[in-house]
């Protein structure tokens, strides 16, 4: 029976160094694609399923979304949404985020069920919306918006929106909405807070995971939680990732001695200082060479003047 070779990589790193060496272009197009496919886990179930990504062209990321004050609270949002995305793909995949109509053959073409999972429904909510009929005195309150503009077609557009949008208000609350736990905004009964205060209370959340990890890069979930409470290991996966990747372009790829490349391992490998060799500082940065800032001229040196060959390599492997 053929014995098992030291140091295998995983299928994940083989993956991401095929892609890799086969151009900037191509390895954009993948995490590209791994983004569209990945939407509802960057942005949370509530905005995926309202929101629906068609694409990026010249980094912009152009979305669907049917509902007109969920477009304005994105809009708002952009800043944010545009970080978890760049920080997902593990480089600048977008600058800013754009709304569209539905393309005819989205680049989420192949996850339908995603893409077109709300279409039925903006037609029932149309319908549903226009049975709901208004009180005299919304219809004053309706009439009184837009007075001041010259443009009388604008001021009528404007009308007709704010009448559209009372209706959605008690049709929303005929569905048992209520009243955002934070800033007072209809959500879904299944929800405690709307989009907006939701995403900052993750980001509330994630910055605080970020902050124990940049005081503590080694710190596991437990040490983590007597910070954070709650914290859970896939939260804090996803920020030691991020700040992995972050800090891994600041890093030279053959430098070993600084203080940065020293956090970088730590924060990378889980390991505190005492347990920081010059070997394994060695290997991780080895393992996150496609990551590492590169000069032009660099030559990735051979993987095994890196992990020796042989038992004596495998025991070293296991000690540390």
């Amino acid at each position: 029976m053929a014995k098992r070779s030291p140091g295998l990589e995983s299928p994940k790193s083989i993956i991401r160094k095929t892609i890799h060496s086969m151009g900037k272009a191509p390895e954009k197009k993948f995490y590209m694609h791994w983004v569209l496919w990945h939407w509802g886990d960057i942005v949370g179930e509530f905005i995926a399923s309202h929101a629906e990504p068609q694409g990026i062209r010249k980094d912009v990321l152009y979305l669907y979304c049917y509902n007109a004050a969920l477009r304005n609270e994105l809009q708002m949002m952009m800043p944010q949404i545009v970080q978890q995305v760049n920080n997902y793909a593990g480089q600048q995949m977008i600058t800013g985020i754009a709304f569209c109509r539905r393309w005819e053959n989205p680049d989420t073409e192949g996850i339908d069920e995603i893409r077109l999972a709300h279409q039925a429904k903006d037609e029932d909510l149309g319908r549903e919306r226009r049975k709901v009929s208004l009180t005299d005195e919304e219809m004053q309150q309706a009439a009184a918006i837009g007075t001041q503009v010259e443009d009388q077609e604008l001021g009528e557009k404007v009308r007709s929106l704010y009448r559209k949008h009372l209706q959605m208000q008690k049709l929303r609350r005929q569905q048992d909405w209520h009243p955002c736990a934070e800033c007072g905004s209809l959500c879904p009964p299944e929800r405690k807070l709307c989009p907006i205060c939701a995403s900052r209370q993750r980001e509330k959340l994630n910055e605080a995971i970020r902050q124990v990890l940049r005081d503590i890069p080694w710190a596991h979930c437990k040490e983590v939680q007597e910070y954070v409470p709650a914290c859970t290991p896939k939260l804090l996966n996803d920020q030691r990732s991020a700040m992995v990747q972050q800090l891994a372009r600041e890093v030279d790829v053959s430098d070993t001695e600084s203080l940065k490349a020293r956090n970088l391992v730590m924060l990378y490998r889980c390991l505190p200082p005492e347990q920081l060799t010059e070997e394994e500082i060695k290997r991780s940065l080895y393992r996150l060479r496609f990551n590492l800032h590169r000069p032009k001229d660099y030559k990735a040196p051979k993987r095994y003047s890196v992990i020796p060959l042989g038992r004596k390599g495998t025991k070293d492997r296991r000690q540390t």
